[in-house]
C-alpha cells in the first residue's frame, strides 16, 4: 500500500472508477480526488504538506479543458522543489495517442502513461 495518491480528472465517472479500484485494492492510505486541475494546483500551493515529499502518485488525465495534464505539470513542478524529486505522475488517457506516449516517455516527472480505466493489474504493478 502506498501512502498518498491524488487523482485529477475532469470526468466524474473516470474518477469514480479510479477511486473505487484503489479502495477495493487497498492501494493508498490517503486518497484525494479533483475534477478541476486548478483546484488541485491550489491544494498543492496552500494545503498540501510538502514535509513528507510529493505524493506517491498523481493520476493525471492528459486531456482536460482549460488546463491539460501537460499544462498542469508545468505549473505543478514550480510549486515546490520537492515536486521534482521523483517520477510520480501517472498520465491517464481515454485513447492511445502516439504523441502523448512519446511525451510521457521523455518527461522526467512521468512514470508512465496508461489508457483508462485504472484497473487492479495496473495498481498491483504500482504498489
Amino acid at each position: 500500500m502506498v501512502k498518498r495518491v491524488i487523482i485529477i480528472d475532469d470526468d466524474p465517472i473516470s474518477n469514480l472508477v479510479s477511486e473505487t479500484m484503489m479502495r477495493k485494492n487497498d492501494f493508498a492510505e490517503e486518497l484525494k480526488v479533483f475534477l478541476e486541475p486548478a483546484e488541485a494546483l491550489n491544494y498543492f500551493q496552500s494545503e498540501y504538506n510538502w514535509n513528507n515529499g510529493p505524493p506517491d502518485y498523481i493520476f493525471l488525465d492528459v486531456q482536460m479543458p482549460e488546463i491539460s495534464g501537460w499544462d498542469f505539470m508545468k505549473r505543478y513542478i514550480n510549486i515546490h522543489e520537492c515536486a521534482q524529486e521523483k517520477p510520480h505522475i501517472i498520465m491517464l488517457s481515454a485513447n492511445f495517442n502516439p504523441e502523448d506516449e512519446a511525451k510521457a516517455r521523455n518527461h522526467p516527472m512521468v512514470r508512465e502513461l496508461i489508457t483508462k480505466p485504472v484497473n487492479g493489474f495496473i495498481l498491483e504493478r504500482l504498489k
